[in-house]
């Protein structure tokens, strides 16, 4: 669980730079732009986890799994280097199995997803065509769902707000945008999975590499 005073502070950095990023634009020169981008997000764990009560066993694999992205982003430059603001849809998944350790039923593969809000605050710098940042990132989990089919209720415990990081290189040519970045967390997407009323925690901080594509106007 993450603190009251974590919250507040990190809402306020958001309300801050959502609104740098849908009106800095008009305020400077015009050498900033904003654009559209898309991509690819290919999500795992560090190791594969597992959790146990008495009835279930419950594993989340670290198989990358495919996920996507898309979105806005805005692109300010300044002296020696450039601010990056994006707004982006995120939907990535994992792949997991519950077992039934007192009943006579089959082991359970299914594949647990999720969509995000997500905005990373990307700073650094541009060596002509070529650029570096990194960035701290807010995702606010929209839904999550799962394709498990059984009677038993299971639940997954996810936070609403994570807070993670990002550094990646790209590349600018003319209005195309091209970025690699790596992504890890330092805040846990929840406390773990519910399952027939019994709790199972998991200390999953996902990771991802993120390829993407974007245009700028």
């Amino acid at each position: 669980m993450y603190l009251p005073k974590t919250m507040k502070i990190m809402k306020r950095l958001i309300v801050i730079a959502t609104i740098l990023f849908f009106t800095a634009g008009y305020s400077v020169a015009q050498q900033n732009s904003f654009g559209l981008k898309a991509g690819l997000n290919f999500s795992s764990l560090p190791s594969t986890q597992m959790g146990a009560t008495t009835d279930y066993i419950v594993s989340a694999f670290d198989d990358s799994y495919t996920g996507y992205h898309l979105g806005l982003f805005g692109i300010f430059v300044f002296r020696g280097g450039f601010f990056q603001p994006e707004l982006l849809y995120t939907q990535t998944g994992r792949d997991m199995r519950i077992e039934f350790v007192s009943l006579e039923q089959e082991d359970e593969f299914f594949v647990q997803k999720y969509s995000h809000l997500v905005l990373p605050l990307h700073a650094g710098a541009k060596f002509g065509a070529f650029k570096i940042s990194g960035a701290p990132v807010f995702s606010f989990l929209i839904n999550n769902w799962n394709d498990l089919g059984i009677e038993e209720s299971f639940e997954a415990n996810l936070n609403k707000l994570t807070l993670g990081y990002q550094i990646g290189a790209g590349l600018q040519l003319g209005n195309l945008l091209l970025d690699l970045r790596y992504e890890g967390n330092f805040s846990k997407l929840g406390e773990g999975v519910s399952v027939g009323g019994q709790n199972i925690q998991f200390d999953t901080r996902p990771q991802q590499f993120i390829i993407s594509l974007g245009f700028k106007f």
